[in-house]
């Protein structure tokens, strides 16, 4: 099996860590919680980490695709397992051949049963964090994902004032195992979704942002063009907990200043895996960082995401993306 060098500075130094990352996807329960706080202490701060070895870097088919030197920002909660948060983005990013740079919001204790605690970062230290990461040379995108309450959200607001680059929200509300990780007036959370160029809410997150039941195709149309007109840049309604269309296939909703676009799928069979949302989200950014339009990036990560699901195994009483 072949391995990667990589770097995580102030941290554990160099290290060997396999094509698909099993090292981490295969921790037990007991080695994450022997050293969770070890790796707290990393991941609540900004670090950039590079694939050294750019000969294994995923193999794309164009000149557009990312490279070691495609550097994207992740901000999100830690989930010590890994499935889901900034572990899910490292991985993702890291798959897709780009360099991240992760700020952290919150340490969580969660799993398949459900969030267990939510630890939040301070704002004033996510604020620096945001700045620093966006530094430059600045990334080519950001990724938010877990803002655990209204102080953090304002923070991160801030942090990135004089960011130029695309920023692509994924509204976590709650983990998909159970559990709110929003805590606070939901008013509040705009500071963040009015800085966003694409927002990813799921029919689930797109009810509880528009005050409106997402039931069908009809529903999801109508709230993506909502949300946008609320002051986001460009919505991405994912389908995938809509029934299926009479062919079998899904349909996602992108709204974006130059209409609405209908994006059908094939579904991908079997449950869906925790940390598909935090996946697509960062895929999208990595795409975006590597200079893809908008829906090209919505389409290289949903056939990427569709590839990892179809892969995925069965760990620690739930199911993961391979």
């Amino acid at each position: 099996m072949r391995s990667k060098r990589v770097y995580f500075p102030n941290w554990i130094g160099w290290g060997r860590i396999d094509d698909t990352w099993a090292l981490l996807a295969h921790a037990s329960e007991e080695t994450i919680s022997a050293n969770c706080r070890r790796i707290l202490g990393f991941l609540l701060r900004v670090h950039d980490t590079g694939v050294m070895n750019s000969s294994q870097m995923r193999t794309r088919d164009d000149s557009t695709a990312a490279t070691s030197s495609t550097v994207v920002v992740a901000v999100g909660g830690v989930d010590p397992s890994v499935a889901a948060g900034l572990g899910r983005d490292l991985l993702t990013a890291s798959d897709l051949g780009a360099v991240v740079r992760l700020v952290g919001t919150a340490w969580t204790e969660q799993s398949a049963a459900g969030v267990r605690s939510i630890e939040a970062r301070t704002a004033d230290a996510v604020e620096q964090a945001v700045r620093w990461a966006v530094r430059a040379p600045a990334p080519g995108a950001v990724k938010i994902g877990m803002v655990p309450g209204p102080a953090v959200a304002e923070a991160i607001r801030r942090g990135l004032d004089g960011y130029t680059g695309p920023v692509v929200v994924d509204p976590v509300l709650a983990a998909s195992s159970g559990g709110a990780l929003w805590q606070g007036p939901l008013e509040a959370l705009w500071s963040v979704l009015r800085r966003a160029t694409l927002a990813t809410p799921n029919a689930l997150e797109a009810t509880v942002l528009t005050g409106r039941p997402i039931e069908t195709l009809a529903d999801a149309r109508g709230a993506a063009a909502a949300l946008r007109a609320a002051g986001i840049g460009a919505v991405l309604v994912k389908g995938g907990h809509l029934p299926e269309n009479p062919d079998g296939t899904i349909t996602d909703v992108l709204a974006t200043a130059e209409g609405e676009r209908l994006l059908t799928r094939a579904r991908t069979a079997g449950p869906s895996p925790r940390g598909t949302g935090c996946a697509l989200s960062t895929a999208i950014a990595v795409e975006l960082a590597a200079g893809r339009t908008t829906v090209a990036a919505i389409e290289r990560a949903t056939e990427w995401l569709a590839a990892r699901i179809e892969r995925a195994v069965e760990r620690d009483g739930e199911r993961r993306l391979g």
